[in-house]
C-alpha cells in the first residue's frame, strides 16, 4: 500500500481512512510557513488487518494534534491501542491530545464498556504526562481557542457548557447497564425509503438527540470543530446532533443570509438521518459532503434521508453540484446496507456526483 511521506508532499489533504463503521481521519494542514498533522478518532479495532489508522498513523509521527472526538468504541479503539503501544516512549510521539470525555465517567460493572477504556486510556496519559513533555485534555468544550496552534485555526463549536455540565452530572446515573456497546439506540427502523423522492424525504421531521438515553447523550457531546488552513476548510462534525451545531453557529453571527462558507463537511454519525437537519445547512454554504462508514453495524448508514437534507433543504442551490466523498466503494455500502441509496429515476435531476475511493484503505482530498 502507498503510504506519505510529509517531507516529500507539499499539499495539504484530507485522508480519510476505512475504519468500518467508525471514523478515523488524518488532516495535514499548512498555515503560512507551518505545517502541522491532525489525527481526529482512530477507528473501531487495534488490528491493522481490520482497521488501516493503526499502520497509518505510524507514517505521519510525530503527530501535532490528536483528537478523540468521544468515547463510543468505533471513534475510540485505534487511538487506545496507539497510546498503550506508545506509552513508553520518550518522547511521546504525539504533542498534544484532545480526548473528549476521556476521564468523567467510570463504571466498575463491565471492562468492555466504551466508558471504562476511555478512562483507563486517560490513566496512561496522566503517567506519561508525568515523565514526558505532553500536553493532553480531557475536554474542550464550545468556543475554546488554541492560538499555540500555528499550522491551523481550529474553533470548537461542540460541546456547549451546559450540554456537557449534563453531562457530567447525569451520564453514569442515567446509564441502563443492560445497554450493549452495539449502541443502536440511533438506528432508524423505517420501511424502504428508495422508492421515495428526496424532495419528499427533506421534509421529514426529525428525532432531537435525547440527553436523557445514555447512548445518545454521548453523541450529543461529540467534539465537534471547524478546521481551517491555507488549503482548505471542513467542518467535522463527529456523532453530533444537529441542534447543539445550529445554536452555536448562530452564536457566532451566521444565518441564511450570513452562511459559514466552509470546503467540506464531514457528516455527523456516519450519515444518520436524525444528525443532520435542514434548519442547519440553510446556514452553511457547502457542496462536498464526506461520509465514513462501510455501511455495516446494522444502522444502515448512510441513511437516504440524510442525504436528501443535503441535497433538497429549502436554501439548496440546485445549480451547484453537490459532491459526496465515500471512503468505501458504494458497492460494498450498498451490500452491507442490504438496501440501494440512490434511485437512478427519482435522482436523476438533483446535480450530485458521488466519489469514491481509488486506492484500498485510503482516500485523500485535496482542496
Amino acid at each position: 500500500m502507498c503510504t506519505i511521506n510529509l517531507d516529500n508532499i507539499q499539499e495539504s489533504y484530507i485522508q480519510v481512512l476505512q475504519a468500518k463503521h467508525g471514523d478515523a481521519l488524518i488532516l495535514c494542514c499548512n498555515k503560512s510557513d507551518k505545517r502541522g498533522v491532525i489525527v481526529i478518532d482512530g477507528g473501531p479495532s487495534p488490528n491493522p488487518r481490520f482497521n488501516p489508522f493503526v499502520k497509518e498513523v505510524e507514517n505521519c509521527l510525530p503527530v501535532d494534534l490528536m483528537i478523540l472526538t468521544h468515547f463510543d468504541d468505533d471513534h475510540l479503539v485505534g487511538i487506545k491501542d496507539f497510546i498503550e503501544r506508545h506509552q513508553n516512549d520518550v518522547p511521546f510521539p504525539v504533542k498534544r491530545i484532545w480526548a473528549n470525555c476521556a476521564k468523567h465517567v467510570d463504571f466498575d460493572t463491565s471492562e468492555d464498556l466504551s466508558s471504562n477504556k476511555a478512562s483507563k486510556m486517560a490513566d496512561i496519559l496522566c503517567a506519561i504526562s508525568q515523565k514526558t513533555q505532553f500536553d493532553w485534555e480531557g475536554y474542550r468544550l464550545n468556543g475554546f481557542v488554541d492560538d499555540t496552534i500555528t499550522f491551523a485555526d481550529i474553533d470548537i463549536i461542540n460541546p456547549r457548557k451546559n450540554l456537557f455540565k449534563y453531562f457530567i452530572d447525569n451520564y453514569k446515573e442515567e446509564y441502563d447497564v443492560g445497554v450493549t456497546e452495539e449502541n443502536l439506540s440511533n438506528k432508524i427502523d423505517t420501511d424502504s425509503d428508495i422508492n421515495i423522492d428526496m424532495r419528499e424525504l427533506a421534509q421529514r421531521s426529525k428525532t432531537l438527540g435525547n440527553p436523557n438515553k445514555p447512548s445518545e447523550l454521548v453523541n450529543m457531546v461529540s467534539l465537534s470543530m471547524i478546521i481551517r488552513c491555507d488549503a482548505f476548510s471542513v467542518l467535522i462534525l463527529g456523532d453530533s446532533f444537529p441542534q447543539e451545531i445550529y445554536l452555536s453557529l448562530i452564536e457566532r453571527g451566521y444565518s441564511k443570509e450570513n452562511k459559514l462558507q466552509v470546503d467540506f463537511i464531514k457528516m455527523s454519525h456516519h450519515g444518520s438521518a436524525n444528525n443532520i437537519s435542514n434548519d442547519l445547512l440553510d446556514i452553511i454554504d457547502c457542496d462536498k459532503f464526506i461520509i465514513s462508514t462501510n455501511g455495516s453495524k446494522g444502522y444502515k448508514h448512510p441513511h437516504r434521508e440524510a442525504i436528501a437534507n443535503v441535497l433538497c433543504h429549502p436554501e439548496r442551490d440546485y445549480s451547484r453540484t453537490i459532491h459526496f466523498y465515500f471512503n468505501y466503494p458504494l458497492e460494498t455500502i450498498i451490500n452491507n446496507r442490504e438496501e440501494a441509496l440512490f434511485n437512478f429515476e427519482l435522482d436523476k435531476c438533483l446535480n450530485l456526483e458521488c466519489h469514491e475511493p481509488k486506492e484500498i484503505n485510503r482516500f485523500i482530498l485535496l482542496p
